[in-house]
């Protein structure tokens, strides 16, 4: 029996693509989000900083034929997080509802790939029971993570 969360057979983008795709990705959620006061730090995990990004044999995964972005936002206490954005229902990598701030944007880049936005508290990001929770989920939440990243906006 097939779950939820099997992906099926991915065709790796070649690593130029994978680039480009990655670069207008980037400028459109800086552009979206930024300048935000609000906003302590972004990066960027998953597919395409492995460079493993591609296209899903159908029926796709989570809805889509490509994989997406997936960004991490840092925020501030009393961030409002955009409109523009839809919640996510399967983004739950923490056992506390409130703490699953997991949000998608669909066909964001070049009307194909969506973006997968993860929204953590500033009181979050030093908790260490939240640290590790999120360590296991893949998300680089300390300064010793062996998670593949990119930060693409730091606020210092």
């Amino acid at each position: 029996m097939k779950k939820y969360f099997d992906r099926p057979h991915k065709e790796i983008f070649p690593k130029e693509k994978i680039l480009v795709l990655r670069s207008i990705a980037i400028n459109k959620i800086k552009s979206n989000l930024l300048p935000n006061k609000k906003i302590i730090k972004i990066i960027l995990i998953g597919s395409s900083v492995k460079n493993n990004f591609g296209k899903y044999a159908p029926p796709g995964f989570r809805g889509s034929l490509f994989s997406d972005f997936d960004f991490i936002v840092f925020v501030e206490e009393d961030y409002k997080i955009p409109k523009w954005l839809d919640k996510e229902p399967a983004g739950k990598p923490f056992p506390d509802a409130k703490l699953n701030l997991a949000y998608r944007n669909k066909n964001f880049v070049e009307d194909k790939y969506d973006i997968e936005v993860f929204f953590i508290r500033k009181s979050n990001m030093a908790d260490p029971k939240i640290q590790k929770l999120g360590e296991l989920a893949g998300i680089p939440m300390t300064p010793t993570t062996t998670h593949e990243h990119l930060v693409i906006y730091s606020k210092d």
